[in-house]
């Protein structure tokens, strides 16, 4: 039987990668929240340690990847065998405001990475124009 990426593969898009060996195919929970000057990003990662996450931010676009291989050897009468197993996640998330990238914070404890995006303040022209009503 074919794993569920090779199946599915061609019809989910990157922001909907397969998240699908240990987590037993669930997608993990992402919760995007606006706080007025800054973005709130908290997303549950079970299974992944710091070493196994990497994020990245745009002016407006956030994107998340977690990857780890685990081997477990087994010995036995028969010899020896090795199970290898690869849990992989990558999300683009689109925010409706820029932020400011180079003051963008992060933890990851426990499985739960939180990410604080301080929004980039609008810019103003300073001039004002006339609109004519028709």
């Amino acid at each position: 039987m074919r794993p569920f990426d090779q199946l599915m593969g061609p019809l989910l898009s990157d922001s909907l990668s397969p998240f699908w060996t240990e987590s037993g195919g669930k997608q993990p929970v992402i919760d995007v929240q606006d706080r007025g000057d800054h973005y709130l990003v908290t997303a549950e990662l079970p299974g992944f340690e710091k070493k196994d996450v990497e994020v990245k931010v745009d002016a407006n676009v956030l994107e998340l990847k977690a990857e780890k291989t685990s081997e477990e050897e087994t010995k036995g009468k028969a010899g020896t065998s090795t199970q290898t197993s690869r849990s992989y996640y990558r999300r683009y998330i689109s925010l409706p405001e820029e932020v400011l990238a180079e003051k963008v914070n992060g933890t990851m404890k426990n499985g739960v990475l939180e990410l604080k995006l301080p929004k980039r303040a609008p810019k103003f022209s300073g001039k004002s124009r006339r609109v004519d009503l028709k």
